[in-house]
C-alpha cells in the first residue's frame, strides 16, 4: 500500500483540520514545548518562520526556527483527534 506524501498546510487547510480546542493545544505546544538542540532548552524566545505539515501518517508536525539562535526545530504536535479528524484529513488529501 503506497504511503501518502507530506503536505505543507496552508492557513485555510490548517483552520479546517483542527477544531478550536485542538488549535489552542497546538498554540500552547508551539509556545511552551519546542526544544532547541542548540540552546539545549525549550526555545527561550519562541519559534519563528514555522510551517505546519500533515505527515505521511496523518500527524501534525511543526517545522520552524528557534527565535533566539535560528536553529531549525520541529515538534510533532500530539493533538487528540476528534471523530471528524480522519474525514478532514481525507478531504485535504483529496484536494
Amino acid at each position: 500500500m503506497p504511503q501518502d506524501e507530506e503536505i505543507e498546510l496552508v492557513s485555510s487547510q490548517f483552520d479546517s483540520l483542527l477544531n478550536k480546542e485542538q488549535k489552542e493545544a497546538f498554540n500552547y505546544l508551539l509556545e511552551h514545548t519546542v526544544f532547541c538542540p542548540n540552546c539545549s532548552n525549550i526555545c527561550p524566545q519562541g519559534v519563528v518562520d514555522h510551517i505546519t505539515v500533515l505527515t505521511d501518517v496523518d500527524e501534525v508536525l511543526m517545522k520552524g526556527k528557534c527565535a533566539k539562535c535560528g536553529s531549525g526545530v520541529r515538534r510533532l504536535m500530539l493533538i487528540e483527534e476528534d471523530a471528524g479528524f480522519a474525514d478532514r484529513v481525507k478531504e485535504i488529501r483529496n484536494n
